[in-house]
């Protein structure tokens, strides 16, 4: 089944198996995702192509968290001023001005609302909704 809104190009950077499977329900459907296990893959593909949103994990397994991916994507030129949003079950909700304050854009913590999640995707992005 193809995408609602293919023009809004996702990528998701996320290590946890259960969390993966859990976003591509919603995601999946609704954007073009292409989903990065670790740091190191999440740099991979978003050298290989550009995408409209980057939302990251804060805690990866392997060498890279998520925020040593956001400071990575944002010497890129493509990306020093793409969305790039932050996803944590760990800490408080006040955690958000700090995580704001790195050079997210957005700050989620989980358990997130994927519907939300995602009307907050297409808010972002209405420019890209358009579907041809």
């Amino acid at each position: 089944m193809a995408a609602e809104y293919p023009n809004v190009r996702v990528l998701l950077v996320e290590s946890d198996e259960v969390n993966i499977f859990v976003m591509e329900k919603i995601l999946d459907k609704k954007f073009h995702l292409t989903v990065a296990r670790n740091g190191v893959e999440a740099l991979h593909y978003a050298h290989r192509k550009t995408f409209d949103l980057i939302l990251t994990e804060i805690r990866l397994d392997h060498s890279m968290d998520g925020v040593e991916v956001m400071e990575e994507l944002r010497k890129d030129s493509i990306y020093d001023s793409a969305e790039i949003w932050a996803l944590t079950g760990v800490g408080l909700l006040e955690d958000e001005a700090y995580y704001m304050e790195l050079g997210f854009d957005r700050f989620f913590h989980k358990p997130v609302k994927l519907s939300e999640l995602a009307l907050s995707i297409q808010d972002a992005f209405p420019e890209r909704l358009q579907v041809f």
